[in-house]
């Protein structure tokens, strides 16, 4: 693996740019072959029936254009690696950075310095998100939606300023205006949001707010067993995103799976506006549910 990155002339890489795995296991390719490097950034639901191949895709599904290398994490991906020459697929791992970092460190001693920040990694793709971490997640998807190519510099940014903290997140230079941007303009949101007192499941819908403020209403899932965000696309789909506590009798992955896809206890799908009433159903079952729009 790290011969293959670090001696190859010219690579393709692909990777996740809606968080900080995705941007960081980006960031440890850049750190290996900082030169000749084709870096885009995508999504799950986009990346799926892309014809284009790579010659690394990271924390996503693999294209139907195929990849040489896959490094993922995600359970859901694995009946996708008939697409891909070699796959280094592992579940059980927190994150995709924390994968790839393993895979390389034996041959790259440098990389040990970036510990702290594959713990954070870890920390945040696992959804223990705090306000900290959660402003930087939504800057992070309004620059993914708006100005993408910029992503590249949130990579390479890490690697400058490694992060250790969810403080350190939000104080990064280049993401240090949007994050502070966030928090002057929706801090009501998120005081009511901080203030939610819980319950059984709770299904959110965003209708006057962008979606891009989905990781700070995800900040109340914990008192919940099962939370989601519901939001709606330009194509009239509508985007599902749910966590679960491990005790809940229904997983997010679970409520999905027809769909979408992603981890036990979070994951997420897209799905038709017929499909919700399904989809209630199916919770109803099992949790006392509320739908609320925001």
């Amino acid at each position: 693996m790290f011969e293959f990155i670090s001696k190859s002339e010219k690579l393709s890489i692909v990777s996740h740019g809606e968080d900080l795995d995705g941007l960081f296991s980006a960031a440890i390719v850049i750190l290996l072959h900082p030169s000749k490097l084709k870096l885009k950034f995508t999504a799950p639901y986009e990346i799926k029936t892309i014809e284009e191949g790579y010659d690394i895709v990271l924390d996503l599904p693999p294209p139907q254009g195929g990849a040489r290398i896959l490094v993922d994490h995600h359970e859901s991906n694995i009946l996708l690696t008939n697409r891909v020459q070699r796959a280094y697929l592992k579940p059980e791992y927190p994150s995709t950075a924390r994968l790839l970092y393993d895979l390389v460190k034996g041959q790259e001693p440098s990389i040990e310095n970036y510990e702290g920040t594959i713990t954070l990694v870890d920390e945040t793709d696992t959804g223990n998100l705090d306000l900290s971490s959660a402003l930087f997640t939504s800057a992070i998807r309004k620059i993914f939606k708006v100005k993408r190519k910029y992503l590249a510099k949130v990579s390479r940014d890490l690697l400058l300023h490694p992060p250790a903290t969810s403080s350190d997140l939000v104080d990064l230079p280049s993401i240090r205006r949007e994050t502070h941007l966030i928090e002057k303009e929706y801090g009501d949101l998120i005081e009511k949001i901080t203030s939610m007192s819980g319950g059984e499941a709770l299904l959110v819908k965003l209708e006057s707010i962008p979606a891009y403020l989905v990781p700070i209403i995800q900040l109340a899932a914990k008192r919940y067993l099962l939370f989601g965000t519901i939001t709606s696309g330009s194509d009239g789909a509508f985007r599902i995103s749910i966590r679960s506590q491990p005790n809940s009798p229904l997983s997010a992955l679970k409520v999905v799976e027809a769909r979408g896809g992603g981890h036990k206890n979070a994951a997420g799908a897209l799905i038709m506006p017929s499909d919700m009433d399904r989809l209630l159903k199916m919770v109803r079952k099992q949790l006392r549910v509320e739908l609320i729009s925001v």
